[in-house]
C-alpha cells in the first residue's frame, strides 16, 4: 500500500512539473508552429505546403518559406483551397 501511495505522489509531482516547465519554457520563446496550406489546380490535382517548427526557431523564416512554397503554386495556376494554421505558443 505504502508503495501505491508513494508511486501516486511521485506521479502528481510528476505531472505539476511538467506542466510548469512547459509554462516556463514558452515564456522564454520555446514553442510550436504548424502551418498547412493545400491547393488545388483546374485539373483537380492537389497539392499540400506545409510548416512545422517546435522548440527555438525563427518564425519569420519559416513563414517565408511556406508562403513561397504557396506563391510558387500560385504561379503554376493552383488556387488556395485550405488553409490552417495555429498560433505560436
Amino acid at each position: 500500500m505504502r508503495n501505491v501511495v508513494s508511486f501516486l505522489v511521485l506521479l502528481a509531482f510528476g505531472f505539476i512539473v511538467y506542466a510548469q516547465f512547459s509554462e516556463i519554457a514558452y515564456k522564454f520563446g520555446f514553442a510550436e508552429l504548424k502551418k498547412v496550406a493545400v491547393l488545388e489546380n483546374d485539373k483537380k490535382i492537389k497539392v499540400k505546403c506545409d510548416a512545422y517548427a517546435w522548440g527555438f526557431f525563427d518564425e519569420i523564416k519559416i513563414e517565408n518559406s511556406f508562403q513561397k512554397c504557396i506563391n510558387d503554386y500560385q504561379a503554376e495556376g493552383y488556387t488556395l483551397i485550405a488553409g490552417i494554421s495555429t498560433p505560436v505558443k
